[in-house]
């Protein structure tokens, strides 16, 4: 008989790690669209807003039952 698996403990920095990641990349393609265009502060919010969309996205995928 064998020990049942057990979920891999750092579940949740890793699903944290993912959605920052995503806020900081996005954010900072929003920051250098924004300043490639004369517009930084809303392209940058939106980018940041983009960016926990696609992290909420990416954590529910890679973990649907955290």
């Amino acid at each position: 008989m064998t020990a049942p698996e057990r979920e891999p403990l750092a579940r949740g920095a890793v699903a944290g790690l993912m959605l920052l990641s995503a806020l900081i990349l996005c954010g900072a393609v929003g920051g250098v669209v924004g300043a490639l265009i004369g517009a930084v502060g809303p392209l940058l919010a939106l980018g940041i807003l983009v960016g926990f969309v696609v992290g909420i996205a990416a954590v529910r995928a890679r973990f649907p039952d955290l």
